[in-house]
């Protein structure tokens, strides 16, 4: 739905031809998973498709029909890639595993995601990335608050993540083709990918290091980057992470130039010892001023800083359109529209205009006749 289609879209971006194969019928799950799962959000669009699949051809094929697999394996001939996040299981009932697609093409990059990996007790178990990314990875754990949760992860902000990582693979196993002209299997996992975001804490485990406990915001052990509520019910972060540099900008920006020469908050050790106090400090100050003042002031001041964006704002930033990372698409029935780029660029190597995701099955004949299917083979496999 979401972690190998992220990658395959990139390759689009710049220019491959991407085919994506898709079962009768239903087509992806995600062309209307946004209306299957109540809590997202509202739209005759799918949005979670689109964003993950313009720039491609679709190709309908039941693979379970012995003339569709042969049709694919055709198409497999010639084909520089192979990306599949299918379990393992299936994978091996429909021929698709690595060693079946080899035997086709030799010099294939054969790209494989899962949920948990291909060895141990848990490699057969459905992943998503709520599971697999988030919560195995310790990031959950960290971030749970103390009132509990109001909602979970954003839809597939673990799996986009984890697209990366497979995209990163296939073109290296691409650069090793190049090099010595045999084809390989690539892979990566929700779980490992999980375990690599969160690699830096992990490691204090790995290390034997010892664990605050949590506290919380109140008694936080640092105010640097904490949320602070302003009078037009907004929120500040700010990631004060230099505080030597930036803690008397910082108290000049909030009018409290008060602070540096108060003993209590006078140095980073006497901040530590008052910590509950200087959040309230912090906090009741900038509860006095809307968010717009702040967001200048702290500018002048060159602190690290920003609103906490709402998806209107986050859409809509000037500064994400500046660099191409919201762009235009013309949409065949929605008309003009916006899209979220794929994060990189490469100098020389211009991406392609984002292009409308296929209907379902919009070039099966397309396709199919240029691997030599007639229309009357065409018809068959439409009707099989």
């Amino acid at each position: 739905m979401i972690l190998a289609p992220s990658a395959a879209v990139i390759l689009a971006d710049y220019g491959a031809e991407v085919i994506k194969i898709e079962p009768p019928k239903t087509g992806d799950l995600n062309r209307n998973w946004h209306r299957k799962i109540n809590g997202l959000p509202i739209s005759d669009m799918a949005y979670g498709f689109e964003v993950d699949n313009r720039n491609k051809k679709s190709v309908v094929l039941d693979l379970k029909s012995a003339d569709a697999y042969a049709a694919l394996c055709k198409i497999v001939s010639e084909a520089d890639v192979l990306i599949t996040n299918y379990r393992l299981k299936a994978l091996d009932k429909l021929k698709l595993d690595y060693e079946s697609i080899r035997a086709i093409n030799p010099r294939i990059i054969y790209a494989l995601a899962t949920g948990f990996g291909e060895e141990g007790e848990e490699a057969h178990k459905p992943g998503y990335d709520t599971v697999s990314y988030w919560s195995r990875s310790g990031i959950e754990h960290q971030l749970f608050p103390f009132e509990g949760w109001l909602a979970q992860f954003p839809y597939g902000s673990g799996d986009h993540p984890s697209g990366m990582a497979l995209f990163g693979s296939i073109m290296t196993g691409l650069y090793q083709r190049e090099k010595t002209g045999e084809g390989c299997k690539v892979s990566t996992s929700l779980l490992a990918n999980g375990a690599w975001s969160n690699a830096v804490m992990l490691q204090a485990q790995l290390a034997g290091a010892e664990f605050r406990v949590k506290r919380p915001r109140d008694n936080a052990y640092n105010f640097i980057s904490l949320h602070y509520p302003t009078n037009d019910n907004r929120l500040l972060k700010m990631s004060m992470v230099n505080t030597a540099k930036d803690w008397r900008p910082f108290c000049d920006a909030i009018d409290r130039n008060d602070l540096p020469d108060d003993s209590r908050f006078c140095d980073n050790e006497a901040r530590i010892a008052n910590m509950p106090t200087l959040i309230e400090e912090i906090s009741e100050t900038i509860a006095k001023q809307p968010i717009a003042h702040w967001l200048q002031k702290l500018e002048q001041a060159d602190v690290p800083h920003t609103v906490v964006s709402n998806y209107e704002e986050a859409a809509d930033d000037k500064q994400k359109a500046a660099n191409d990372i919201i762009v235009p698409l013309n949409h065949p029935e929605h008309g003009l529209i916006r899209t979220v780029n794929s994060p990189f660029k490469v100098s020389g190597a211009d991406k392609l205009p984002a292009k409308a995701a296929p209907r379902l099955g919009e070039h099966t004949e397309e396709v199919l006749k240029r691997f030599g299917y007639n229309d009357k083979e065409i018809a068959k496999l439409i009707d099989d």
